[in-house]
């Protein structure tokens, strides 16, 4: 076995597994902030004159900012008259450990395989390696700078750096599909070599 290959993948995979895992106890401390709490939108209701709820209209939803019970801000005491509005800035948070955990395990097993099957071509190995670390660094990469934009800035605002980080992702993405396509040829022909050997 001779990972001269996939050693990197393996190394980068257990350092984001690492990195990530850090990065619970920030996820974890969201409960306690305010800018990452959930708010409410009071819905306005044109009742239209009439005792039917069939009748009745939602014609606005406005912010309720002052009054907090279980996360959920209000701006008077009938939570009856508000629907929740999640704060994905927090679910935000989550989705990076967990797209981090599944690329870098990913990334180990590509390491591995391109690793272990010595006798494929070395380009086909080298290509699905580089692939497999492209994808493990780009695709958390939405979700990590929208965490930390709020973390840092209670006011961040994604509309600016969304346009740059989704192209991002999708590329994380496609790159790691490549890579798992590509190990996956290499672990064929390795192993079809190994059996007719």
């Amino acid at each position: 076995m001779n990972l001269s290959v996939g050693n990197k993948n393996v190394i980068i995979g257990l350092l984001v597994i690492m990195a990530y895992l850090l990065a619970t106890f920030f996820i974890e401390r969201t409960a306690a902030l305010h800018a990452f709490h959930d708010k409410a939108a009071e819905a306005v209701i044109d009742a239209k004159n009439s005792a039917n709820l069939m009748d009745h209209q939602v014609v606005d939803f406005k912010r309720g900012p002052a009054y907090r019970t279980g996360g959920i801000y209000f701006k008077n005491y009938y939570p009856a008259s508000y629907v929740r509005v999640p704060n994905f800035f927090r679910d935000a948070g989550y989705n990076m450990r967990i797209y981090a955990w599944i690329f870098a395990l990913f990334n180990i097993v590509i390491g591995a395989i391109v690793g272990i099957q010595n006798n494929v071509d070395r380009k086909l190995r080298a290509w699905s390696s580089w692939l497999a670390l492209f994808g493990v660094l780009l695709f958390p990469l939405r979700d990590a700078v929208f965490f930390w934009g709020r973390w840092l800035n209670p006011d961040f605002s994604p509309a600016v750096i969304g346009p740059i980080v989704y192209p991002v992702l999708w590329a994380g993405c496609a790159a790691m599909f490549l890579a798992l396509v590509l190990s996956l040829v290499v672990f064929i022909k390795g192993s079809s070599r190994a059996a007719g050997a």
